[in-house]
């Protein structure tokens, strides 16, 4: 008896203060079992195993950080966000749950808040290209186009042969008028991953607004041919046939969008197409 109360008291005492042996591998089981159903795609399996892990005992801090992720997976974007505070309060120097408590701010439209996120991210890990590929995204949407620019150059460096970086550097030289440089990060996003759907789409608008209308409908087709269901790539391709007086055929390819759900097409079609 007397051998069991000390057993107690120091199971209490650690509890106060952190845990005791017996509860840590408890935690840790629970925690492995719910890693294993995350790292199979069971996730609602393991957000089961990971809430028990804390129930267990709720100073763990490595359960916060994966529920987290589970809790992204399964759209639970605000609890993925608390999860990665509670983390965060005990391992302050983790720049992957800063960059991941970002994305998910970034993805509730918080922008600023992701911003700040992912520049905590930075001054932990300056090495990491998708954090500023994240922030770069965030920036475009507040219009900070010169500071997105910034970002994405900086993760090129980091990253020289990634396709989503030269896409994304396209589309902000674009949005900045410099058709040229978008152009060029067009064709090396493409020359990097040549069934690259929307970089055909948005170097044919590209081409279109420079007044390459032959290549504007290559890559548009192309598009279509790797997509068959991509609205916008009939707009646009539509959009071309009607400035070459090819009025039948830009009003199928409207048709053709408006079938698709396309939300811009029927007041294109109805501007044009009456």
């Amino acid at each position: 008896m007397h051998k069991f109360f000390l057993f107690t008291f120091f199971c209490f005492f650690f509890y106060r203060t952190g845990f005791c042996q017996g509860d840590t591998t408890i935690v840790v089981k629970w925690f492995k079992k719910g890693y294993q159903k995350e790292s199979l795609g069971d996730y609602r399996g393991a957000l089961y195993d990971y809430d028990s892990s804390v129930m267990v005992n709720p100073n763990y801090s490595k359960t916060y950080f994966y529920r987290g992720l589970v809790k992204y997976h399964l759209n639970n974007l605000k609890g993925s966000i608390d999860d990665y505070t509670i983390f965060i309060e005990t391992n302050p120097q983790s720049a992957s749950a800063y960059d991941n408590r970002g994305y998910s701010k970034f993805l509730l439209g918080d922008n600023k808040a992701a911003i700040e996120d992912y520049d905590k991210s930075i001054a932990i890990n300056p090495n990491v290209t998708k954090v500023y590929l994240n922030k770069g995204g965030a920036e475009n949407r507040l219009g900070l186009l010169k500071e997105a620019l910034n970002d994405f150059t900086k993760a090129l460096k980091l990253s020289p042969n990634s396709s989503d970086i030269y896409f994304n550097i396209g589309i902000s030289k674009g949005a900045l008028s410099d058709n040229s440089g978008a152009l060029d990060a067009f064709n090396n996003a493409i020359r990097l991953r040549p069934a690259f759907e929307l970089a055909f789409l948005y170097r044919g608008t590209n081409k279109g607004q420079s007044k390459d209308f032959d290549g504007a409908m290559e890559d548009f087709n192309h598009c279509l041919i790797l997509n068959p269901n991509n609205s916008e790539a009939y707009l646009n391709r539509g959009a071309i046939k009607f400035d070459r007086n090819d009025k039948e055929g830009a009003c199928s390819d409207f048709q053709k969008a408006l079938s698709l759900g396309n939300k811009r097409a029927p007041a294109i079609i109805k501007e044009n197409c009456n």
